[in-house]
């Protein structure tokens, strides 16, 4: 079994100054991914990957996009003063992923009482990237990035709109067929962004809110109303067109 590698640099992403540049640095790093049924990497070596979730991997795959989203953040992390491994990520309730001291010597070494606040993180992968944000400012973010090269199909929009949402992309897609994919691919990266921002994930069905014609976005989830902020753009990496969602938790009611 062959130590992971990163397969290029850890690169910066480019935000629209709405997501709060002070705030909030994001970064990318290519994913080689290997043909199926090839080895598992060992990934012992690779800061912030828990070992036990690696266990747990079955496709290279898989493997290979986890390691490079750890690797990035990792990069990112070292860039503001912190040593990876003196952190770990772990996963709440909803699989949503928090920073935290390996242990009590590693909040010592970091000062103690008077350690600095860990920012809160947003990581993702997707077709040959992967993609790592941090919060420094502590407030909820996500970020999620798909191809805009990679046909879909034209069920997909059931499964994730409803209501004049769906109606605006299924016209859409009547009309022109490759506009109609790209804004289905745009809704979704706003619209994951949005899921991770709240922290909740996929346990809130896309179908339940929208993100059509909005930089705010209102979610109602078990008695509680989320509020958030969402941006969307295009960028190329590696010559390749992404669209980027972006999303910042704003109030929760």
């Amino acid at each position: 079994m062959e130590n992971w590698q990163p397969a290029g640099l850890v690169s910066p992403l480019t935000l629209p100054e709405e997501c709060g540049l002070n705030d909030v640095i994001a970064v990318w790093i290519p994913v080689v991914l290997d043909t199926p049924g090839g080895p598992l990497p060992n990934l012992s070596k690779v800061p912030l990957v828990d070992q036990f979730e690696a266990s747990t991997f079955v496709t290279p795959k898989r493997a290979l996009e986890h390691a490079s989203a750890r690797y990035a953040l990792a990069t990112l992390l070292r860039d503001i003063g912190f040593d990876p491994s003196d952190l770990r990520v772990v996963r709440d309730e909803h699989r949503k992923p928090n920073l935290m001291w390996r242990d009590h010597e590693a909040r010592k070494r970091a000062g103690g009482p008077l350690s600095p606040a860990l920012p809160e993180i947003t990581l993702g992968h997707s077709n040959g990237i992967s993609i790592a944000a941090i919060s420094l400012n502590g407030s909820l973010i996500g970020l999620d990035a798909e191809p805009l090269d990679v046909p879909r199909a034209r069920n997909l929009l059931t499964m994730m709109t409803s209501g004049d949402e769906l109606q605006h992309l299924e016209q859409l897609w009547e009309n022109d067929a490759r506009v109609g994919m790209q804004e289905a691919i745009r809704t979704w990266v706003v619209k994951e962004a949005v899921q991770k921002a709240c922290g909740l994930g996929m346990h809130v069905p896309p179908q339940t809110f929208t993100v059509l014609n909005c930089d705010e976005v209102v979610l109602s989830h078990e008695g509680h109303e989320y509020q958030l902020e969402a941006y969307h753009w295009r960028e190329l990496l590696d010559g390749r067109p992404f669209a980027f969602g972006f999303s910042r938790l704003i109030e929760v009611v």
